[in-house]
């Protein structure tokens, strides 16, 4: 974890990216005022006014009023002259407050520099159409298409990123930890000793069994917990001293399969037995818009989730056998949480895991399994990820299954079940054949779900949260699960299907194919309408939704970094359900 030393290329690729998606966010999310001019061959020229400078940029408004930028930012200096804007002076126009500021700057050049890192130490692969989904979720380095700060990990050095990053695809063994009875949260499907020799094999478990008695604890006395060994050489050092001193934490050692990162960071994939179960890991890393830390009670919520919504989908017809959607299942989990110690709050979220099921556990021969964030991407060829696809089935017939097997899925949880599904490009895996598109594997719901009660079709199967953990037994309306409207239900799909994932891709088919947003916005409407017009669900439901209301509230990314603030929003005109549109 030692220091980073390499500067920061001002004008490097990803420098410019970074300096590109700051500017954008800022005009997205309103951040500062802005003029407008419409240029006769179809560019608008935004002129940003901060409280001490003015900058200039040229682009685009696509869809949701999202902002392209192609030129700039710069910055004007007197009447006539202009140069490429620094970072520092952007930042420096958002807020006043120095802490803020300078913990932003920060983290745009670590992800410059992480980015240049990759750029200069990597080995470029020609395509990665044809690469297994293992091999895909290591590939896929270019982090969030809209967040300036894509790639901070803020707290990682560059022989971190190295090791423990996906890009690099190194591969490292878990730490195991024995953590008093008293002080751990255990949700397995069964007791906890059959559970761990089923996951890990007999020889690993007699292994942990041995190296728990040789660090004087008894398998009466403790729980193994896996750690993430940056995890623990950063708990090490500073939080875990004197729990370890204290007896109530035990090192044991590094045992198991190999594993090693995907795009999604705190996720590992097991590099010996792909099919074995992925496990989703603390990190106490900045990435994008959170810490990547995971609270006790989202550990101990996560299997009823994952039960709820399998009963959801074999219930239902049209999602099990017409669809075909999968989840990934978060099937067991286990945290530590000392009570009474003195190092509580500083330990909270920071020691835990979840199993979940893996993406090849769910193919069948044939079948290419892909990361919706995939699809917008550019190779080195200069052609997008996906245009042989479009090229041998036609992007009309492509994109509408697409559509059906994506979308639809996702409105029909909200629509019918009454449950609003995180379901943003890393939490869903599009299943192709030959490149056809097949279904959708959805995952990550320990804290990506939300719900209004008084709309889910089948209330008495919402898990009894309060059961699960105490956290919950206090907890109010809108901060965990449960939503007082509708309205937050809406804005979490709209979001993260639509505002921020197929924006994506109907700007690069414009670019690349010269199919226009418009026709693909139209070919979305066409899909929901057909679903709606089967009256798979009673059109009041639909109705009260309101997916096609002209102006919506969206998240402000951007917005809550610099402000410090949660839960900040603000409008924009919505694509779906214009009247002009025909199907």
């Amino acid at each position: 974890m030692s220091p980073m030393h390499m500067q920061a290329a001002p004008y490097s690729k990803a420098a410019l990216r970074v300096r590109r998606q700051l500017m954008e966010a800022i005009l997205f999310e309103k951040l500062l005022d802005v003029e407008e001019t419409n240029k006769s061959n179809g560019d608008t020229v935004f002129t940003v006014y901060g409280r001490s400078c003015l900058f200039q940029c040229i682009g685009k408004r696509s869809a949701f009023g999202r902002i392209r930028l192609r030129q700039g930012p710069y910055r004007l200096i007197g009447e006539r002259q202009v140069r490429l804007a620094r970072i520092e002076e952007i930042v420096n126009e958002l807020t006043a407050e120095e802490t803020r500021k300078q913990a932003l700057i920060e983290e745009l050049f670590q992800t410059i520099k992480l980015s240049d890192w990759n750029e200069t130490k990597l080995r470029k692969t020609v395509s990665r159409r044809g690469l297994a989904y293992e091999q895909l979720e290591a590939a896929l380095i270019e982090g969030h298409p809209y967040h300036p700060c894509f790639k901070a990990r803020k707290g990682f050095s560059f022989d971190d990123h190295d090791r423990y990053g996906p890009e690099a695809q190194q591969s490292f063994h878990l730490v195991w930890l024995g953590v008093r009875k008293q002080d751990a949260i255990v949700h397995y499907p069964q007791e906890a000793g059959s559970f761990l020799q089923q996951e890990l094999g007999a020889p690993v478990w007699q292994a942990l069994v041995k190296a728990l008695s040789e660090a004087g604890g008894q398998l009466s006395e403790y729980e193994f917990v896996p750690v993430h060994p940056w995890q623990w050489q950063a708990l090490n050092e500073h939080l875990l001293q004197q729990a370890i001193k204290r007896g109530d934490v035990l090192y044991l050692g590094q045992f198991g399969d190999a594993y090693c990162a995907t795009q999604s960071l705190r996720t590992v994939m097991n590099v010996e037995h792909g099919t074995k179960a992925q496990l989703k890991l603390p990190l106490n890393v900045v990435n994008t818009s959170s810490v990547r830390t995971i609270p006790p009670h989202l550990i101990a919520a996560a299997p009823a989730i994952s039960v709820w919504l399998q009963r959801i989908i074999d219930s239902d017809p049209f999602l099990k056998d017409e669809i075909g959607v999968e989840r990934l299942a978060e099937y067991a989990g286990v945290a530590y949480e000392p009570k009474g110690k003195q190092w509580n709050k500083a330990i909270l979220g920071q020691i835990g895991c979840i199993w979940r099921e893996s993406v090849p556990s769910k193919l069948r021969p044939g079948e290419q399994a892909i990361p919706m964030n995939a699809l917008p991407l550019i190779e080195e060829d200069g052609a997008l990820f996906i245009a042989p696809f479009i090229e041998r089935f036609g992007i009309e017939a492509w994109l509408m299954q697409l559509f059906r097997i994506s979308v639809i899925p996702v409105i029909h949880f909200l629509a019918e079940h009454g449950i609003a599904l995180e379901a943003h490009g890393q939490n869903v895996i599009l299943v192709t054949e030959k490149g056809w598109p097949k279904r959708v594997i959805l995952r990550d719901f320990h804290e990506s779900i939300e719900y209004k009660e008084s709309f889910v079709k089948e209330r008495a199967w919402i898990p009894h949260f309060s059961t699960l953990h105490q956290a919950f037994q206090s907890g109010k309306t809108d901060e965990y699960y449960w939503m007082s409207s509708l309205e937050a239900l809406r804005e979490l799909v709209m979001d993260t299907v639509f505002v921020y994932q197929l924006t994506e891709l109907s700007w690069q088919l414009e670019q690349h194919f010269h199919f226009s947003e418009q026709q693909f916005w139209s070919l979305v409407d066409c899909v929901i309408r057909d679903y709606a017009a089967r009256e798979l669900v009673p059109p009041e439901r639909l109705q009260a939704l309101r997916l096609a209301a002209p102006v919506i509230a969206t998240e402000s990314l951007l917005t809550s970094k610099v402000t410090g603030k949660e839960n900040c929003r603000h409008l924009v005109n919505n694509e779906l359900g214009r009247e002009s549109r025909t199907c």
